[in-house]
């Protein structure tokens, strides 16, 4: 069974119970920050969550009776951190992982080293610390409104025509009360209370994904999906799902420089008052101008936005297709510098929950999903078995004879990928290229002729006798900033 988490908010709930939980919150904020602090590197590397609990939260320091929480509360509240900081180290541990399978070492020192790292014995390595002490970075916490409860600290019943929510308190053998509204589903299992800045509170529970969530069957076809940042996904066949994507990420990325640096200019402004002796001026500037509250709330709304688009991009693609292939874009891209601007653009591009929504919505559907390695997904030509020329979202022949859709070659050599054999998914981009140049028929250097642009020296070896290769321009391709339509088909034959 498969879980999903579902968001419900109280209505018109009181001014003091807000305040009560925002107090339980403040005090639940205090615990993650230690949690984090003494257990967020080595110190907490071999001890379990429940030693952690006994030795140092309930004797020794007895941090849990200075927390000011009910032990139920604080209990549940320390084992989310806890567990939180072994699904970061845990990530590292992935991604060191794939860099020691990816190495010339032998099998044996391999399976050693991967051996080392799952039973946390790894600081004995030189190397293996070396690694992990570049990606298992010390966290930190600074959430502090949220209460997280267990399956006991909290009841729903229904009075009124209305639900309420009955949750654990400061003061013990009381609850508080929360209105839910018109919210018919019974709430079962741990929940987490989210306190909101206008006067309400989120209620944050799991239910299951085939009760909560779209599960109508898929469609029949295969399809590649080619991820991007101006619509979400563009299919083998040419269509787009999920237009507007870029421009959403771009705009709210924009309006976030201008806002933070002019709180740049504020923070300046305080420091220098507190420099100059001014004190109430300075904490005047902090209290009233450099809040977060609107900036929270501006990024749950982006977020919401951006969630709701990618999962339709989704879903419009299963209704076409049940069996995709998608590029795996899970490890960190490295490209050329492409100027402030667009580098942060680019950075806000969400492609680990495109890759989570397809994964999700697949499960829903009943679909297949393939990864496949992306490397060189977007310049090879397969049609003419050559390395094209990339520009913007155009690919030129090598020859300069026809013109070609970026997104839409990619698509369809992901869905080709699939079943190629000689390129696997976790192969390096360097070996790809090899395997590629070995397939191709580009023989760069070899003569004197010139592209179509004027670039020097490729051209194509012809192909075997009695054959022949057509290349088909794709329609619709963006040259130079202007859209065009072409469709020639080209013959390569003895």
């Amino acid at each position: 069974m498969t879980l999903v988490t579902r968001t419900v908010t109280s209505r018109d709930l009181t001014a003091s119970k807000h305040r009560h939980l925002a107090m339980m919150a403040e005090r639940c904020g205090w615990v993650r920050r230690v949690a984090w602090d003494r257990y967020g590197a080595l110190s907490g590397l071999v001890r379990k969550n429940r030693d952690i609990r006994d030795e140092d939260w309930l004797a020794g320091e007895r941090l849990g009776a200075q927390s000011g929480l009910p032990a139920r509360i604080w209990k549940a509240t320390l084992e989310d951190a806890l567990n939180n900081i072994k699904a970061q180290r845990e990530a590292a541990i992935a991604l060191v992982l794939r860099k020691i399978w990816r190495s010339r070492r032998s099998d044996v020192e391999k399976k050693q080293m991967a051996t080392m790292l799952r039973r946390g014995t790894w600081p004995q390595h030189k190397l293996l610390h070396r690694l992990m002490r570049k990606t298992w970075r010390h966290g930190y916490s600074r959430v502090s409104d949220q209460v997280v409860l267990d399956i006991q600290g909290h009841s729903s019943f229904e009075h009124n025509g209305q639900r309420w929510l009955a949750v654990s308190s400061l003061r013990p053998m009381r609850r508080i009360a929360i209105p839910l509204g018109r919210f018919d589903r019974t709430i079962k299992g741990g929940i987490r209370v989210r306190v909101r800045a206008d006067g309400e509170v989120d209620i944050l529970y799991c239910v299951d994904e085939m009760e909560a969530c779209v599960g109508r069957p898929a469609g029949v076809a295969e399809l590649g999906l080619d991820k991007g940042y101006s619509e979400v996904f563009t299919d083998s066949d040419g269509q787009r799902h999920g237009l507007g994507l870029g421009a959403t990420l771009s705009a709210e990325s924009d309006h976030l420089k201008a806002v933070w640096a002019a709180r740049r200019k504020l923070a300046a402004l305080a420091d220098k008052a507190e420099a100059l002796g001014k004190l109430r001026k300075a904490e005047r500037i902090r209290r009233h101008n450099l809040g977060r509250q609107k900036l929270a709330e501006r990024k749950r709304r982006q977020r919401t936005k951006v969630r709701t688009l990618i999962y339709s991009a989704c879903h419009s693609v299963f209704d076409k297709a049940g069996s995709v292939a998608v590029e795996d874009l899970s490890h960190s891209i490295r490209g050329y510098d492409r100027g402030r601007n667009t580098n942060r653009r680019l950075s806000g591009w969400v492609r680990g929950l495109i890759q989570e929504a397809v994964i999700a919505t697949s499960r829903r559907r009943g679909a297949l999903v393939d990864e496949v390695n992306a490397a060189y997904t977007s310049q090879w030509l397969a049609e003419c078995s050559a390395f094209g020329r990339r520009s913007g979202d155009a690919i030129y022949c090598p020859c300069g004879r026809g013109v070609f859709d970026a997104d839409t070659v990619a698509a369809v050599n992901i869905l080709q990928r699939k079943n190629d054999t000689g390129i696997g998914r976790y192969l390096p981009y360097r070996e790809v290229r090899k395997v590629l140049e070995a397939r191709s028929r580009q023989v760069p250097g070899e003569c004197g002729c010139e592209s179509a642009d004027g670039s020097p020296g490729s051209r194509l070896r012809l192909p075997r006798r009695d054959s022949s290769c057509e290349v088909t321009a794709i329609a619709d391709a963006d040259v130079n900033g202007e859209r065009i339509s072409t469709a020639r088909t080209f013959e390569y034959a003895e």
